[in-house]
Order: C-alpha cells, then structure tokens, then sequence
C-alpha cells in the first residue's frame, strides 16, 4: 500500500511540474490573426489592430482606433486619392489634346 501512495505521489508531481512548467511560455502562442488585421507588440503587450491604424499612448494607456474612426479616416483618405487621380486624368487629357492639336498643325 505504501509504494503504491510514494508512486501515486510521484505522478503527481511529475504531472504538476509539467503544468507549471508552461508558465511564462506566451510567445510561444500561435495566434490565428485575421487578413485585415495586424499584430503589435507594445512593450509586453501584444495588441491586435486593424493594418494601418493608429494608436497613441496617453500616460500608460495604449489607445487604439475605433473601427469607426479607423473606417471614416481610410474612406477620407480614399477621397483624397480620388480627388489627385481625377486631376492627374484632366492633366494626361489636356496634354493629348495639346499633342494632338499640334500633330495636326504639321
């Protein structure tokens, strides 16, 4: 009976040490991270965000985007790139047709 508790308390420990030895182990996690998302690590944080938001640090608090201010700024910047291409467009349209007035002055 008595080698059967000294092997019954031996297992034990074998199988807690094998619990606590995981401890302190966290980057060694795989974590499934979306396509549209990003992972940042801050100090010994890590943080998962939206690719290309932004985030500020206010005393010791990390504060990211909402997905509302994330989505308006992209839409914003989006328009911004709109606005340039439709200018750029103008711009190649007038020189063809300068091109082409002048091919047409020969």
């Amino acid at each position: 009976m008595r080698k059967i508790i000294i092997t019954l308390c031996f297992i034990c420990a074998l199988f807690m040490g094998s619990l606590c030895g995981g401890e302190g182990d966290e980057e060694n996690v795989d974590i499934a991270v979306p396509s549209d998302m990003e992972m940042i690590k801050e100090g010994d944080v890590n943080l998962m965000v939206y690719k290309g938001a932004r985030m500020r640090k206010e005393n010791d608090v990390i504060i990211t985007e909402t997905p509302d201010e994330y989505a308006s700024r992209k839409f914003l910047d989006i328009e911004e790139r709109f606005k340039r291409m439709e200018k750029e467009l103008g711009d190649l349209k007038s020189a063809i047709k300068k091109l082409e007035e002048d091919g047409r002055k020969r």
